[in-house]
Order: C-alpha cells, then structure tokens, then sequence
C-alpha cells in the first residue's frame, strides 16, 4: 500500500490540525558504569525510553479562529488523550509543551509547534513503607488502651482479704515471669536497671497498688515495657522472651460454689491476665516487625508462629464475651501480617539443592552468587560471606566440604527475589 493511502489527517481529542512536519524520537535508557582497575564498562539496559513526537502542523481558513481554539482546548486539557498521528496511526498522548504563532504577513492561520509523548499503561507505584511502621503503630495504640481497659475491670472494693491475697499472688507471678524472661536476654545499663526498679517496685507496693487500679497497670506496662527493652540476646532469644509472657498464665482456680466474692476473684484474676498478655502481645509484635530476616521463609514462619498464639488468645477472648481484648489481639495480628507481607517482596527465598559430588562453599557460592556478585561491583569478601552463610544454616562441619547426596538449604540472590516478586 503507497504512502499516500497511509497517511492520516492529524487530530488530537477531536481537534484537527495540518501536518507540515514531524520528528519522533526514543530509545534505550542504558547506564554505563566504570569500576576501578577494569578498563571495559558495564552496561546496564534499563528498557526503553519513552517515546516523543515532535509535529509542526497548522489550522488554516476563513474560520481558523474556531479550529485554534479547539486545538489549544485539547492541548491545555489535563491527562492524556487519543492523538492521530500522520504517519504512525492512533495512540494515546500527553501533551509535554506546545507553541502557537500568527503573523500580520499570513492571515487566516495558526502555526502550532507541539510535543508528545507516549503516555503508556497507568501503574501504581509502589508505596515504600518504613519496616515495622504498622506493626508499632498497633502496639503503641494497644499499649496506651491497656491500663484504662483494666481500670474499668477490676476492683477490690467492699472485696473479701481472699481477693485481695488472689491479686497479689498474681502480680507477685508476673514479676516472676518478667525475671525469668529477663535472664534470657541480659542486658547492660539504663535498660537493666530499668528493669531492676520495676521488679523491685511492683511487690513491694503490691498493696497499695491494689487500690489504685490505673498506678498498678501502668507498673504492669512499665515491667513488660522494661523486659521488652533490655537489648541482650538474638532475633530467636528476644522474641522467646516475650513468647513466655504472652504465654504466661496464672493458676486456674477451682470453685465449687459460685459466689459474688468468688465472681469478683475471677474477674479480677482474667482482667489481670489479659493487661499482662495483651502488653507482651504488644511488645511481641513490636520486636517481630522490627526483626531482620535472612529469608521469606524465616519471617513467614515468625508471623504464623506469632499470629497463631494471637488468634488463640482473640478467640478465648471472644468466647467469654470480651470484644475488646479479642479486638486488641486482632489488630496486632494484622499489623504483623502486612509488615510481613511488604518486606517480603524484597527478602531471599529459601530453597534445597543437593549437590553430585562434595566441594569447597567458597566454590559453591561463587558457582551460585558469582553473577550477581559481579553486577554489584563486589569482592571476593561478598563471596566468603556468602559461603560463611551456607556452612552456617546447614551446620556443615567443614567448609572445604559441602557434603553430596544431603538436601542442603540455599538462599536466593536479590536478582532472583525481585524477579519473582514482580
């Protein structure tokens, strides 16, 4: 087919113009990039560039004004919109800049000089979210909610001595608890002696506190708060410290005959627990949100180990009646899971390979991340980290031998991560 037959009557969102000229222009968006003691750069192909088209066209006749102001309409209208181009066909455009002249010599026409570009298929970008960010944002809003909650649940007014010495037992089992998570995780400095003053304060003012249901579920806080602070131990060490108070329950209590003293006793006794589980669930969520993870796999199994304990505790919760504290737990739960959800686009996968014949990890890894290693501009001490990994997980006695026929576990390059997360 010639040319001629080709060849369309320009318009842009309806308006019609006369084409003189056009320019198009693109290519590749590439990034060179030079490394010292290499001579040759590396290229990086980072896909095509947007497309423009440059067209100088006119609006003539005796009626041109109505046809300018048409095209000038169009032209100023926001987003993009359905362009006819003369040699290239329809698309959709957006208008980048455009110029339009008269002259006292030409009467009776507009020259218009006009870009467009390409405007694509509409993408969302992506939201970059802070790690953790919703995760501590549900613990600081459940933390603050606690000791009012607990207010309004327990009392010992008009309660026999019996309540009272059930309370005190109870608080008494926390500080114990909160001593024994504490010496998991050690701890230097302020964030000890923090703690210290807390377990110190909590049963010697027991009494007092008893009477003062605000002051003691603060201290509550406070205790959990300080444990929660102290910065000993690894990721597993630090969230198994806080798993034992969320876990932690007081003695069940039996009661043969339901009485208003022995109602109260239990009132007081679930209003006790959940502060202390509801804090440590907190806190929970707050340390597994901020937590660094090797792998996908390893914070996925964090989450459900964590959300697991949650819904258990929303369901007790909502089985006695009480839709707030089952409420507390579900909005922890579903912090953790988007926090989780949005690292994970960027964390390794795991995976197994068994290996044909024993060698060295150091040959293993460069046999596995050497590519990627070399796009990254990095050394041979990236490669050494990498094999120092794989002896780690897998617990291999050697380095200078990975041992054949075992299932062993590898970790996927970044490259290969944001491949299958796109």
């Amino acid at each position: 087919m010639a040319w001629r037959e080709q060849y369309q009557k320009g318009s842009f969102r309806g308006a019609t113009f006369r084409t003189e000229s056009e320019e198009r222009s693109g290519g590749r968006r590439v990034v060179s990039h030079e490394f010292p003691g290499r001579d040759d750069p590396v290229t990086e192909d980072l896909g095509a560039r947007a497309k423009t088209f440059s067209i100088d066209c006119h609006v003539i006749g005796p009626e041109f004004m109505a046809g300018r102001d048409a095209l000038l309409t169009a032209l100023e209208a926001a987003g993009p919109g359905l362009l006819v181009h003369p040699q290239y066909g329809r698309m959709m455009a957006v208008v980048f800049d455009y110029s339009c002249t008269h002259t006292t010599e030409e009467g009776g026409i507009a020259r218009f000089s006009i870009t467009f570009g390409e405007a694509g298929q509409v993408v969302a970008a992506p939201v970059a979210a802070a790690v953790g960010d919703d995760s501590a944002a549900a613990a600081d809003e459940v933390t603050e909610e606690a000791p009012e909650e607990f207010r309004k649940k327990f009392s010992i007014e008009e309660a026999a001595s019996f309540v009272e010495d059930a309370a005190a037992d109870i608080v008494k089992g926390m500080g114990q608890i909160s001593q024994a998570a504490a010496g998991l995780r050690g701890g230097v400095g302020p964030a000890l002696r923090a703690f210290e003053a807390g377990l110190s304060f909590l049963p010697a003012n027991v009494t007092s506190l008893l009477r003062a249901p605000l002051s003691l579920a603060q201290s509550i806080t406070g205790l959990v708060l300080a444990v929660s602070a102290l910065g000993g131990g690894g990721r597993r060490t630090r969230l198994r410290s806080l798993e034992m108070l969320v876990d932690w329950q007081p003695a069940d209590m039996e009661f043969p005959v339901r009485t208003p003293q022995r109602t109260l006793e239990e009132n007081n006794r679930l209003a006790l627990t959940h502060l202390f589980q509801v804090v440590s669930a907190a806190e929970l969520v707050r340390t597994a949100g901020a937590l660094e993870y090797p792998s996908y796999d390893e914070a996925v199994a964090v989450r459900d180990s964590i959300t697991d304990r949650l819904d258990r505790l929303a369901l007790a919760a909502a089985d006695r009646g009480d839709d707030a504290a089952a409420s507390a737990f579900d909005r922890l739960r579903r912090a953790l899971a988007r926090d989780v959800a949005v690292r994970g686009a960027n964390l390794a996968r795991v995976y197994q390979l068994q290996l044909s014949a024993s060698e060295p990890a150091l040959v293993l890894a460069h046999r596995l991340y050497g590519g990627d290693v070399d796009r990254r501009g990095r050394d041979l001490v990236a490669l050494e980290s990498r094999a120092a990994a794989i002896v780690a997980r897998n617990r291999i006695a050697h380095p200078g031998f990975v041992p054949a026929g075992v299932a062993i576990e590898l970790l996927t390059t970044a490259s290969e991560t944001g491949a299958r997360a796109a």
